[in-house]
C-alpha cells in the first residue's frame, strides 16, 4: 500500500524492482547473469586451444569433447544458441577434425620415416637415451616386433 501526493492510502504500490513500471529508472533495474554465461566461455576457452594445440595430434580430442560438451550444457529447450556457442563448436570440431587428421598422418608415415637413415639414427639416439636401448631392441623387448628393413 502507498500513499500519494495528497497522503491519501494510493493501492498501486511503486515497486522498485519491476522493469516495466514507469516510476523505476536505469540504476534501479536487478541485474542477472545471462544463464550459462560460464559454459559458454568454457566453450569458447576449450575450442580456442583444440585449434592451437592441434599439433599434438591427441590433445585436441579431449579438449574439443569438453568445448562441445559446455556447449551442448548452454543450450536449452526452446531457446537458440548464441554466437559465441556456436563459435566454440565450431573451433571444436575444427580442432578435433585436425588433431584426428594429424595422428592419423602421423602413424600413416611412421614406417616410411624409420627408413630413412638420418631418422632413423636420430630416434636409437633418443630411445637409448630413454629406455637404455635402441629402437629395434625397445620393440622386440617390449612389443615383440621386430622391424624388418
Amino acid at each position: 500500500m502507498g500513499y500519494d501526493q495528497g497522503g491519501n492510502q494510493n493501492n498501486n504500490q511503486w515497486d522498485r524492482w519491476n522493469s516495466s513500471s514507469a516510476n523505476s529508472s536505469y540504476y534501479n533495474q536487478p541485474t542477472h547473469n545471462p544463464h550459462g554465461q560460464g559454459f559458454t566461455m568454457a566453450s569458447v576457452t576449450c575450442g580456442i586451444l583444440s585449434i592451437t594445440t592441434c599439433c599434438t595430434g591427441i590433445l585436441p580430442l579431449p579438449l574439443g569433447a569438453l568445448g562441445i560438451l559446455f556447449a551442448v550444457l548452454v543450450y536449452r529447450k526452446g531457446k537458440k544458441l548464441n554466437s559465441a556457442c556456436v563459435m566454440g563448436i565450431t573451433t571444436s570440431c575444427l580442432g578435433i577434425a585436425v588433431g584426428l587428421m594429424m595422428t592419423i598422418y602421423s602413424f600413416a608415415m611412421l614406417p616410411a620415416l624409420l627408413k630413412n637413415e638420418a631418422f632413423r639414427s636420430q630416434f636409437d639416439t633418443l630411445t637409448q637415451q630413454m629406455y637404455g636401448m635402441d629402437f629395434e631392441e625397445f620393440m622386440e623387448e617390449f612389443y615383440g616386433y621386430t622391424i624388418s628393413e
